[in-house]
């Protein structure tokens, strides 16, 4: 029975961090598209347009609920990476072009990907952490 609760326990924390992951990469590739905006149109059809911004927006919610239940299945630093992310000084809209703010975030989710991906082999048990 202990390996079984243990294999679930493994699943959980696996799971939390599989949708972190994914939602900081979705949050890059947005940001990583509106960088290279520069304020001309991205000539992207509408449709793929709004299929980005809504993967954005889910991952935005999805790294703030992490981030606010998160340390109850993954590690305490995992929790502190993302709570670093969060409460990041961050550039004004009115004063900083766009592509400045999304290249900002865009270095900030990348990072905290990186870091993300190191403590979750870590915490996994990952043979190569």
């Amino acid at each position: 029975m202990k390996k079984f609760y243990s294999k679930k326990w493994w699943d959980s924390k696996e799971h939390a961090y599989a949708e972190i992951i994914d939602a900081l990469y979705d949050v890059i590739q947005y940001c990583e598209i509106k960088k290279e905006d520069y304020g001309q149109g991205n000539g992207y059809p509408l449709e793929k347009e709004s299929e980005f911004s809504s993967n954005y927006t889910a991952a935005f919610w999805k790294i703030k609920r992490a981030t606010d239940v998160g340390a109850f299945v993954i590690s305490a630093e995992a929790q502190n990476v993302l709570e670093n992310l969060r409460e990041r000084p961050k550039l004004n809209w009115e004063d900083n072009p766009s592509w400045d703010i999304y290249e900002e975030d865009y270095e900030a989710h990348l990072n905290s990907l990186n870091k993300i991906v190191e403590l979750a082999k870590k915490d996994l048990g990952a043979k190569n952490a």
